[in-house]
Parts: structure tokens; C-alpha cells; sequence
């Protein structure tokens, strides 16, 4: 696909409804506000008799295993609760989930090696009536719950109805809380994902359940959204913990999202709790959501000229060409404002004054609290420290960085990474830069940041001459085979093989038992009736709660047999994520269609098709991006309909869509063309691919060429601007060590090579 990479939205996935960790699971993200690129129980629960102690000690019963609460939206995992501790537990934040994330001569593509369940192990048949489970599941999404639960009745197997109750209470509409929780009680073994959890909260608050009821859900776990956290506030008042419920209705009003209506009852809920401070809060997170109208209600209710504010900010994100006027018309007493300073910062640097603009950052406050969101700061730091370094100016462009605030444990990495870098490539202060890589390691999480940040302390230390020290952190990033540094540390210290891992294995009794279990008979039954988007939330969920690895995966097992190479991706990811050993089923091979290559353009390697299907698309052959591009490959019809054009082939922009084989063709040929247009360069042909050869000729021409000796080709990728292509590039280089293994056999490590490849 050829559009920079500010402009890729890529929105993949229709489910039934929407959470984090699906979205999530959609791609790389880039934010609009980043515009640089930077950028059992068969028979329903019945409602109980009476609310109050015995529902209580269920509420209490269901607060058994489950993945940890999604984060309301603005919060953060650090932020100090209020005092109500025992009624308002704690929990970690929502599981994030990266984008991880031979012989290389160049051969033809060839038929995939297809993922086949094991012959002694035969899948259990399954009968379904199709037509009859989507029209209740239809009638569920419709928010006809009466129909649908006639519908749901009339199946006889206890594992559909349990299937469709599911169903119901995640589509939400008209399903009480009591069902939610008997569903909940009655069906341990069902995870209870983020949307679910919501359900439950909404259901508190529209149904107006006892104080003690709320009170009781919430001894065990923090709320997940808006209406779980007014509800608690609201249980707290009722009982006489006024302090307690003012302070989460402060909390709330700072912290979350939500609109008109919502607001409207707190206000009448609480008058005269909120203050000045408050709602200013309120605003300055809301314009730095870029939710105007929040905003604008928000600085209402503030009073004085805080609307000027609001409009500066709106001016500066809108690029209007009478910024610096309303920027200007901002008072004096608020331009220490947090969102004036931002807006400042943000307007100097898009007219090209990143000098002036880091001034301002490097004078503004670093108190996390009193920036609102210290992370949106650090991707306006992060922006102007590049474009410094482009203008030569290392030192400021490290003191931009260094003087970060993140909070969320990515984006605190991330700018540890970045000083870091900066200190030992620009400013050839290894010391300074092991500090940072040391402060990046020790908050890493996930394989990409755990990988990258010993691969760059192992870099730091030989550039100190301590080679038995550089050598341990490369050991410690080696560990992590599929990760793009992970993979350059065991070229450094001369491993040339790279040995994908798998998890136990299932057998006997443990073996049957999961195969009859509810849920996996449900994985079954949509994927007989056709219905795999319905099934995707269902693995993700379950890769998020399954703790044993072989059970793991049985459930990559069940994907395969499933022919469900997205779910392989999605939970695959998930399991990587959380350290497990599910390298083979994370990178299914059974999602690009034999197809014949065409002759008229150079050949590309057959895993460099699958690393790209694998980032682009998940696998799925029918996603569309807001911007038009489609199918396995991301083509965008004029691309693919000019690839065609060079390869004599007919065009149809339908089948870019409805047939994959002939998706993976024109992509096939496209990325020839790419590799002919670059002389052989896989890193420039992938950024290319991103984000336009326009682009890429730029970065040439700013950073050198990476098929150039004397550049070296890692810094190369580091110092692409925009953040979608930069991880891209990584994520399929990447992707395309393991698909030489996965599809050939091939198991040696060529991603040196695969960096330096091209002539000019």
C-alpha cells in the first residue's frame, strides 16, 4: 500500500463489540492527534427474588480468575485511588498487546505448507444449524433480546444456548444484571473480558441496584468504565461515606470520558463538590482528546476565559491559518495553562521552528498531574527531538527527551529509549546512554521492548569496552528469538540459527477434558456455522486467561483445525506477549492461497509475502482500511490496478476483496516491483510499501542510504520519522526470519544480511 503512513487506519476487525485488546490487535496505531505520523447454564438466570446479602456473597463468588479490568478510559495505572480502598480495589491496568509485535536467495513463491491437525488426533464433528444461530445471534445485535432469546431456546445443545447467552450479554442492549452475574457464576470457565465487565457496570447504574449490591461487585475489583464509577460514588453517598464518594466523583469527572448526559448527572448528584480546578482538569483532558465539545462544556462550566483556551487549542490541532492570532488572544494569566504551553509547542514546531518549540517544552512543567497527559507531551517531545536531530542539534534534542513525563509503561520506554539512543549515537556518551537503556529495560514488559532495550545496553557496553558485559545483555535480548533485536543480539554474538519455540503439549484425560469444554465447543460451533469473526473475541479473551502454556496451545490446535489464521495471529500475539512459548502457532501458515506468481516482474522470497500479509492485514482476507487499501496484502486499487496493468493481468478491484489468491498475487508482484525500483533493498522496498517511495527518497536523501557501507542501516530504521514505518519496517523484517523457517525449513539467521541487502 502507498500512503504515508499518517494517513494508514487500518480497521480490520467486525465484531460483535468492540474493546481494547481487539483494537488493539487492528495494527500498528497512529493517533489522529499525531497528524506527523509520529505519526452450564443452559436454562437463562432468572432474576433474583431480593438484592442485598445473598447476592452480595454471589457477587463475591464470581470474583474467581479473570484477566485484569480494563483502565478507564483517561486513567491511568498509577494514579492514586481514593479513600475508599475497600470498596474500591485495586487492579492492574488492561494487557496491551504489541505488534511484534534460511537461506535467503530469492526463490518463487510456492504453495504454503498447510497447518493440518494432527491425523491421530481427529476434531470432533459438529453439527449446527447455521441459518438458525445467525438469526439469533443477529436478533441479539439488533437489540431484539426477547427474539432472540426464542431463537436461542429452540437449540437442544446446552453448549449454543450457552454460546448465545454469551452473545447476548456482550451485545448489551436489554440484558439485566442479574443475568449478566448468573452467566458469570454459572460458567466459571467462560472468560469475562473487558466488554462484558462493562455490561455489568451499565446495568448497575440504569437499574439502580442497592448500594450494597454495587458496593459488593465492587469489593474486588476497580470499575472498568464511566457508568461502574458513578454508580460506586453513588453507593457511597447512600451509605454515608460522603468524603469517599466525592472523591471518586472528582475522579471521575477528571479522569474518564463520557458524554453530555452522564455529566449532567453527576452534576446533579453532587453540587457543589466539583470546583473551579475540576472542571478545568476536565477540559484540558478533554482538548487533549481533542473532544471538543467536552471541552467547550467543560470551560463553561469553569467560567472566566477558559473558552479562549479551548479555541486555541482546536485552532492549532486544525492547522487554521489564524492560529497565531487566537493563540495570541489568550489571556496573560492563562498562558501557564498546560494546554496553552502544549498548543505553544505544537504550533512553533509545525512552522518550523522546532528550536523555539523545544524552548517551550523544556520550560513547561514536568508534574505529570499538572500536565493532564504527560504521555500526548511525550509523542510532541519525542517530534521535535527528531526534527532537532535533523538539524544537527543533538544536545538540546537529548535534553527534550530526557525531560519526559510519560506515564503508561510504553510510552516511559519509549522515551528512555530514545535519550538513550540519542546519548550514545549522537553525543557519544555511552555511560549516559546505558543509564537510560538500563531505565528502559527495567520497565520493559513484552518481548519487542525487553529485546530492544538489552540489545542497545549491549551497545552501550562495548562501546565501554566491557565486552563480558556487552555480551550478557546481548544473551538477555538473544532470548527473545522472534523479536527484531532479539534477533539481531544472536547475530552479535554469532548464533546464525534461529529455533522457534513451542509449548507442551496436551494428552490423554487433560486432552479430552479441555476439547469438552463449553467454550471450545463454542470456538467449534461458529467456526462450523461460518462465523469466525464471531469466534475471534473468544480466543483473544481466552488467550488473556489461560495461564497453562499446553493448554494454549490446544487452543492454537483448535484454531488450526478451525482454519482460522487470524485467531493464530491474535492469540499467538497474546501468548508471546505474555512470555509463553507459542512461536509456530503465532505465525500460521495457512493464510495466503496457492497462487501462481507472475513472470514479468523480479521475484520475491515467499515469506517476505507472509510478513507482510501477517502486519498488514492479520491474515484477513476481506479487511478495508478507512482509506480504501484491501484484502491480505492492503492493496490499494489504483497500486493494484497499475500492478496489474505492468504485469498484463486483468483488473478487478471487486476481487480484491472476494479472492485472496489473486490479493497476494498483485501483492506479490507490487513488492517485486518495489524490490526492482530499490535494487534489491528489503528495508527500503518494506518502508516503501508503508509509507510511499516519495517518503523514502526523502529519508535517503536526510539520513543517507542504508545500502551504503558507510550508514549504518539499524540507526537507518531508527531515525525514520514517521513511527508507523519505522516499526513496520522492524515488524516485518522480523516476521520474515521466522517465515523462512515456517515455510522452508530453513532456520538460518540472515537479518544482518536481509539489512544490508541492495545495490545503488
Amino acid at each position: 500500500m502507498q500512503l504515508p503512513a499518517r494517513r494508514r487506519r487500518l480497521a480490520v476487525l467486525t465484531l460483535l463489540a468492540s474493546g481494547t485488546a481487539l483494537a488493539a490487535l487492528c495494527g500498528p496505531a497512529v493517533r489522529a492527534a499525531d497528524p506527523e505520523g509520529e505519526g452450564a447454564g443452559a436454562a437463562r438466570v432468572q432474576p433474583a427474588a431480593a438484592e442485598g446479602a445473598d447476592l452480595a456473597g454471589t457477587l463475591r463468588s464470581t470474583a474467581g480468575p479473570e484477566e485484569p479490568a480494563s483502565r478507564p478510559a483517561g486513567s491511568s495505572p498509577d494514579q492514586p485511588l481514593p479513600a475508599a480502598a475497600s470498596a474500591y480495589a485495586s487492579a492492574d491496568p488492561e494487557m496491551r498487546i504489541p505488534f511484534p509485535a534460511p537461506d535467503a536467495a530469492v526463490t518463487p513463491p510456492a504453495p504454503p505448507a498447510p497447518n493440518v491437525p494432527d491425523p491421530g488426533r481427529p476434531t470432533p464433528a459438529v453439527d449446527i444449524d447455521a441459518p438458525a444461530l445467525r438469526s439469533a445471534i443477529d436478533a441479539y445485535r439488533r437489540g431484539q433480546v426477547e427474539e432472540g432469546d426464542r431463537q436461542r431456546d429452540a437449540f437442544a445443545d446446552p453448549a449454543v444456548r450457552m454460546l448465545l447467552d454469551w452473545v447476548a450479554i456482550r451485545a448489551g442492549a436489554g440484558i439485566g444484571f442479574e443475568r449478566v452475574i448468573g452467566f458469570i457464576r454459572d460458567n466459571p470457565d467462560w472468560p469475562v473480558g473487558s466488554v462484558i465487565r462493562r455490561r455489568v457496570e451499565e446495568a448497575l447504574l440504569s437499574q439502580r441496584k442497592a448500594p450494597s449490591v454495587v458496593r459488593a461487585y465492587f469489593a474486588t475489583r476497580r470499575p472498568a468504565s464511566p457508568p461502574g464509577k458513578f454508580a460506586l460514588a453513588l453507593a457511597l453517598k447512600a451509605d454515608g461515606l460522603t468524603e469517599d464518594a466525592a472523591a471518586l466523583a472528582r475522579d471521575l469527572w477528571r479522569q474518564d470520558s463520557f458524554g453530555r448526559t452522564l455529566e449532567l448527572k453527576v452534576l446533579d448528584a453532587f453540587p457543589g463538590v466539583l470546583t473551579e480546578i475540576d472542571h478545568r482538569a476536565r477540559m484540558e483532558r478533554a482538548l487533549m482528546k481533542e473532544d471538543w465539545e467536552a471541552a467547550g462544556r467543560a470551560a463553561t462550566y469553569a467560567g472566566k476565559s477558559y473558552g479562549t483556551l479551548v479555541r486555541a487549542r482546536r485552532a492549532v490541532e486544525a492547522k487554521a491559518s489564524n492560529a497565531q492570532s487566537i493563540l495570541d488572544a489568550v489571556p496573560p494569566s492563562l498562558r501557564g495553562d498546560s494546554s496553552y504551553l502544549f498548543s505553544r509547542a505544537q504550533f512553533l514546531r509545525r512552522i518550523d521552528k522546532p528550536a523555539e518549540a523545544a524552548a517551550v517544552l523544556l520550560s513547561a512543567p514536568r508534574n505529570p498531574e499538572v500536565l493532564v497527559d504527560p504521555d500526548e507531551w511525550w509523542i510532541e517531545r519525542r517530534i521535535v527531538a527528531r526534527k532537532l536531530l535533523d538539524l544537527g542539534d543533538a544536545k538540546t534534542a537529548y535534553a527534550v527527551v530526557a525531560g519526559h513525563s510519560a506515564r503508561a509503561v510504553e510510552k516511559r520506554i519509549e522515551a528512555e529509549f530514545h535519550a538513550g539512543w540519542i546519548a550514545l549515537r549522537f553525543l557519544n556518551d555511552a555511560a549516559l546512554g546505558a543509564k537510560h537503556f538500563a531505565a528502559a529495560a527495567e520497565a520493559a514488559e513484552t518481548p519487542i521492548s525487553i529485546a530492544r532495550a538489552t540489545y542497545w545496553q549491549g551497545r552501550a557496553a562495548e562501546a565501554m569496552g566491557q565486552a563480558a558485559e556487552a555480551r550478557t545483555f546481548y544473551e538477555r535480548a538473544a532470548a527473545q528469538p522472534i523479536a527484531y533485536y532479539g534477533q539481531l543480539a544472536r547475530a552479535k554474538l554469532g548464533q546464525g540459527t534461529l529455533a522457534l519455540r513451542m509449548a507442551g503439549t496436551l494428552e490423554g484425560a487433560a486432552r479430552t477434558a479441555f476439547e469438552e469444554r463449553p467454550v471450545i465447543r463454542a470456538l467449534r460451533i461458529l467456526a462450523a456455522a461460518g462465523m469466525r469473526e464471531q469466534a475471534l473475541p473468544l480466543y483473544i479473551d481466552l488467550a488473556q486467561r489461560l495461564s497453562d502454556p499446553a493448554e494454549l496451545n490446544a487452543l492454537g490446535d483448535v484454531a488450526v483445525a478451525d482454519n482460522d489464521p487470524r485467531a493464530l495471529v491474535a492469540l499467538g500475539k497474546v501468548a508471546v506477549q505474555r512470555g509463553l512459548p507459542l512461536d509456530r502457532h503465532a505465525y500460521p501458515v495457512n493464510g495466503i492461497p496457492a497462487y501462481e506468481a507472475f513472470s514479468a516482474v523480479p521475484q520475491v522470497e515467499k515469506a517476505m509475502v507472509f510478513a507482510i500479509a501477517r502486519q498488514e492485514s492479520q491474515f484477513d482476507p476481506r479487511a478495508q482500511s478507512s482509506v480504501g487499501a484491501r484484502g491480505l496484502m492492503q492493496m490499494m486499487p489504483a497500486t493494484a490496478q497499475r500492478t496489474a496493468r505492468r504485469v498484463s493481468a486483468a483488473f478487478d478491484a471487486a476481487r480484491l476483496l472476494s479472492d485472496p489468491a489473486y490479493n497476494a498475487r498483485l501483492g506479490q508482484a507490487h513488492l517485486g516491483e518495489l524490490m526492482e525500483d530499490w535494487r534489491g533493498s528489503y528495508i527500503l522496498a518494506f518502508a516503501s510499501y508503508n509509507a510511499g517511495g516519495g517518503n523514502v527518497k526523502k529519508w535517503i536523501d536526510a539520513y543517507g542510504d542504508p545500502r551504503d557501507p558507510k550508514v549504518d542501516p539499524i540507526d537507518w530504521v531508527e531515525r525514520i520519522p514517521f513511527t508507523e514505518t519505522r516499526n513496520y519496517v522492524q515488524r516485518v523484517t522480523e516476521n520474515l526470519q521466522v517465515y523462512r523457517n515456517r515455510l522452508d525449513g530453513k532456520s538460518a539467521l540472515l537479518i544482518q544480511d536481509d539489512l544490508r541487502r541492495g545495490t545503488r
